[in-house]
């Protein structure tokens, strides 16, 4: 059995300590595509602040079901920020959403590898590349750019764009605030293993 994450450094808001505001939130987004947002670890500490909490909901939202790209390069886009970022949770998670939304757990290991990987097709190389140049320079090179646009339109390059941002800041506040993964999403990294911490 997987050992737990270390206590939160900003635990999850509790019952008792909700406001009006924190209740309303809660009441928006347990329904839907966020159904059990009241359970979820991450809103749970986002829910500290529920106007943001709120608004980050809206824009994760479009990202994970309003995204203009195929599903299989969104997943990698957030599979591979995950991974250079060494965010535990969102990488745990995103194995479990990409399973979700009938991806092979055989692309798990190559994300790890990187863009030379030959498991990927030629496009998905770049993909993975543009996504390291994001994170590590906040640009994308000119030959990654040209390639992309070879496939893709402005509104999937923006999409690309704002989800590798997204989730690489999201990467910074959940290491930052230690969110705890349930015992799924720590058996699931245990299965498929995990970045180091």
């Amino acid at each position: 059995m997987a050992q737990p994450d270390p206590p939160a450094r900003m635990p999850q808001v509790q019952p008792e300590e909700f406001t009006d505001e924190t209740r309303d939130f809660f009441a928006r987004w347990t329904g839907g595509f966020l159904g059990g947002a009241e359970s979820n670890p991450v809103l749970k500490t986002f829910a500290h602040h529920p106007k943001l909490a709120d608004v980050f909901s809206q824009f994760n939202i479009h990202l994970l079901l309003d995204n203009t790209l195929p599903v299989k390069q969104r997943q990698i886009a957030i599979m591979r920020t995950a991974w250079l970022t060494k965010a535990l949770y969102m990488w745990s998670s995103h194995l479990n959403t990409s399973m979700n939304c009938g991806l092979s757990p055989e692309m798990f290991d190559p994300i790890k590898v990187g863009a030379d990987d030959p498991w990927f097709s030629p496009f998905e190389q770049t993909v993975m590349r543009a996504t390291d140049e994001l994170v590590t320079d906040r640009k994308i090179g000119e030959a990654s750019w040209d390639a992309l646009m070879q496939e893709w339109d402005n509104q999937q390059m923006l999409d690309f764009m704002f989800t590798v941002g997204c989730y690489a800041a999201v990467a910074g506040v959940m290491r930052s605030t230690g969110a705890e993964r349930d015992p799924d999403l720590l058996d699931l990294a245990e299965k498929y293993g995990a970045p180091e911490a």
